[in-house]
Order: structure tokens, then sequence, then C-alpha cells
């Protein structure tokens, strides 16, 4: 008879509980502050430099320790290939996204489609049959799409907002190809988030320094630029990879699922003291149902109820 799994000692699982917990509080305040950010004026592109140029700094001394020739391990083609998929495009879909539909439909759209896109693509690359689990999550996602789609028609200003959610579907849809295509290259997250970023930077900063409105930048003044080189630069940019990365690998990806499924409600929670902005009964029906099919999907909810029964 084989003897039973060892238990997660009780340090690593606190310290695993404190990594997922700070990843899934930078998610969903980054997601606020963004919409904060275009309210106040700033532009998808202002926030794009603002994404990548804090991380580029920090990571460039690393990218030079492990080496050009083969861009850190990863190589010139996959390297590219990743910083295309979460780079300046991911960054202007989304933020775009924010101009034109409520937070609400950005915290919930995004994460459909990127779960959705990963599922996709384990089946077809990796060849993994689609669970009972998965399917299940897979049709409460698409509730949950239908709902805001519905929400958007009835509440929003129908097609800017049905173009909004477009935007974010085809943000969540890189993502999920990102996330895909580094499991399957088995990339350090660590690498190939400082690829990335410096990467990013290079391909977005001349480009953003001759056409950019400097005197915009400038007028949203200090505090808030700071804020958003917080937020999106050291937060969703560098410090909230690695966290998830060092939750998954403390407590198993199953366990870590939970703090990408809490982004969209407390995305939509906190929005209502920052923004103001109330979610409408669709909207609130659309979170329950992605977050509800997240946890179904990656098995959350099984291992809980498994755990229960042990």
């Amino acid at each position: 008879m084989n003897p039973p799994p060892a238990a997660t000692p009780a340090p690593s699982i606190a310290a695993g509980l404190a990594w997922g917990l700070l990843a899934a509080a930078i998610w969903a305040s980054y997601s606020v502050l963004a919409r904060l950010a275009v309210k106040a004026g700033l532009s998808p592109g202002d926030l794009t430099l603002l994404r990548f140029a804090p991380g580029a700094l920090i990571m460039l001394p690393f990218l030079f320790r492990w080496g050009w020739r083969d861009l850190a391990g990863i190589g010139w083609r996959r390297g590219l290939v990743l910083t295309v998929l979460a780079g300046p495009g991911f960054s202007l879909l989304f933020m775009t996204g924010f101009t034109l539909a409520p937070l609400a439909h950005g915290a919930v759209v995004a994460p459909a489609f990127q779960m959705l896109t990963g599922l996709t693509l384990a089946a077809l690359i990796a060849h993994q049959r689609w669970t009972r689990e998965t399917a299940i999550g897979a049709v409460g996602v698409l509730i949950g799409l239908a709902c805001m789609g519905g929400d958007s028609l009835l509440h929003g200003e129908g097609r800017m907002t049905l173009l909004g959610d477009a935007l974010f579907a085809a943000a969540g849809t890189c993502w999920g190809l990102f996330g895909a295509l580094s499991r399957r290259w088995q990339v350090d997250p660590l690498r190939v988030t400082g690829v990335v970023v410096v990467l990013s930077f290079g391909m977005f900063a001349p480009g953003f320094a001759l056409l950019a409105d400097w005197q915009r930048l400038a007028a949203a003044g200090p505090g808030m630029l700071a804020l958003q080189v917080l937020a999106q630069g050291l937060g969703a940019g560098l410090i909230a990879v690695l966290a998830f990365s060092r939750a998954a690998a403390l407590l198993g990806s199953g366990r870590a699922a939970f703090f990408g499924a809490m982004v969209p409600g407390a995305a939509a929670l906190l929005a209502i003291p920052v923004l103001g902005e109330v979610p409408t009964l669709l909207q609130v029906l659309g979170i329950v149902a992605v977050v509800a099919g997240l946890l179904v999907a990656f098995g959350a909810v099984q291992l809980l109820l498994g755990r229960r029964a042990a």
C-alpha cells in the first residue's frame, strides 16, 4: 500500500496564501486604477508607457547578466512572440477598453477569454481532454459573458460599450495565448517577465516619445503619475506575476486558481468607493457566473470538496 502524500507544511501554506492574496490585490486594484487614470484624462498610450518603463529599468541589468545572445535562455523567436502577446498590444487593447466600457466589464470579460483561450489551446496543443469540471466552468463563463453583453445593450452606450467588451476579449485572448505558450515552452517566470518588459519598452518608447502629448501627462499631476507607476509598472507588470508564480509553487496550481478567481469580484467591489461605479444587476450576475466558472474549471472547487471529505 502506498503511503499517503505528505501534507504541505503550515509555514508553506501561510506563505503561499500571502503571495496569492498579494497577487489578487494587485490585479484587482490595477484594473480599478487604470479606469481611474482614463477618467482623469490619461490615454491608453500613457498608461502603456507607465506599465513597462519601471520594469524595464529594473530588469535591464538582469537581462545583461542572463545574456542577449539567446535572450536569457528563452530565444529571440519565442521572446518576440511572447512580447507581442503580453506587451504593448495587450496593454493598449486593455486600456482602450476602459475608455469605452465600465470597470465591471473589463474585470469579467478579459479573465473569461483568458480562461477559454487557455483551455482551448491546452486541448489542441497539449491534447488535454476537457473534463466535466472544465465544461461546467466554461458554461458558467459563457453565461457571465452573456450577462455582460446584455448589460452593454441595456445600460451602456450600445455599440461603443460592445466595442470596449471586444477589446477586453482580445486582450484576454492575448494573455491566454501568452500563458499557454509560456507553459508549453517552460520559460522561467522571472526571466520571461524581464524579457517582456524590456522588449516592450524598447518597442513602444521611441514612437511614444515622438507622438505623445507631454502636456497631458504633466496635467495629470505627479500624484496620479506616481500612483500609476506603482500600480501598472511595479505592481501588475512585475510583483503580481512573480507573487502568483510563487503561490502556485507553494500551494499548487489548483489552490492558486482561487486567487485569480477572486479578481473580478474584488475589482467590482473596489470600484464602488474609488470610481463610484455601482454594478448593475446583470453585471453582478455576470461576475458571479464567471467567478464560479473559473473556480470550477480550474479544479479549485473539486480540490476544496476533496479536502473537506478527507
